[in-house]
């Protein structure tokens, strides 16, 4: 495995303000409901359901600045903007298979960093 980081979690730490509970509240939050929002988004697609698609995003926007993944945040901006706007449609199945992509290189350094936080 590369030494790669997916995430950076000096926003959430300075936002927790030494809470551990806090952040894994919301680290637990996070793992659990991005994959359900990504599953839905994908099943948006089949129904060109564009609005739900942009207002996922919108939400998975602010939930991936928490966890200091900015290419995620830009991703999700112009996600939601393509979805709510409903322009560039034919390039909406590849940035959510993008971000699925993403979110699960991420997600083991997520739990890795939540294990952590539980066992201190």
């Amino acid at each position: 495995m590369s030494d790669y980081k997916h995430i950076d979690m000096t926003y959430l730490n300075d936002l927790a303000m030494g809470s551990n509970d806090f952040m894994i509240e919301m680290l637990e939050s996070f793992t659990k409901t991005t994959p359900e929002s990504i599953k839905t988004m994908k099943e948006s697609i089949a129904t060109e359901d564009w609005k739900t698609i942009g207002g996922l995003a919108h939400k998975l926007k602010t939930s991936y600045s928490f966890m200091g993944m900015d290419n995620m945040v830009t991703l999700s901006k112009t996600l939601q903007n393509f979805g709510l706007e409903g322009e560039n449609l034919d390039e909406i199945p590849n940035m959510i298979n993008e971000m699925h992509e993403e979110y699960f290189k991420a997600e083991k350094e997520l739990l890795l960093e939540l294990d952590k936080l539980k066992n201190d």
